[in-house]
């Protein structure tokens, strides 16, 4: 009821959360909008599960783990890299610093440190337990 209603006043008063690609952007502009989305929101979880895998996964699931964990970092980093380019004229937009902290502070943050957390949490957890993966 409560969210009928809710909706029912949002229509009425026609706010609403803007469209993540309006039809004013471009097929570059809407993929450097995704990229950006779910290396903020998505991405940290995948790379904390694949940390986890990493640190208590045993032969062939380790390596998966990390091959997918560096697979990752590879396509947030390049596609990064990527949005600073215009296509397909290939000129480079703003400051080559600026690219270079924004790969290194959303790859460093987003993705490496939540990875780098849930393997040393899971390594710490499985010696505290006497259990070590080989």
């Amino acid at each position: 009821m409560v969210i009928s209603a809710l909706s029912a006043v949002v229509h009425a008063v026609g706010a609403g959360p803007p469209p993540v690609a309006g039809s004013d952007l471009d097929l570059g502009a809407t993929y450097a909008t995704f990229v950006v989305l779910s290396g903020m929101y998505f991405a940290p979880i995948l790379m904390s599960g694949l940390g986890f895998l990493c640190a208590a996964g045993i032969g062939l699931s380790r390596r998966i783990g990390t091959a997918a964990a560096i697979a990752v970092v590879l396509f947030y980093a390049l596609s990064l890299l990527g949005s600073a380019f215009t296509w397909p004229e290939l000129e480079h937009q703003g400051k080559p610093s600026e690219t270079l902290w924004l790969i290194v502070i959303g790859c460093g943050g987003f993705l490496v440190l939540p990875w780098l957390v849930a393997f040393g949490g899971t390594q710490m957890a499985l010696r505290r337990r006497g259990a070590t993966a080989e």
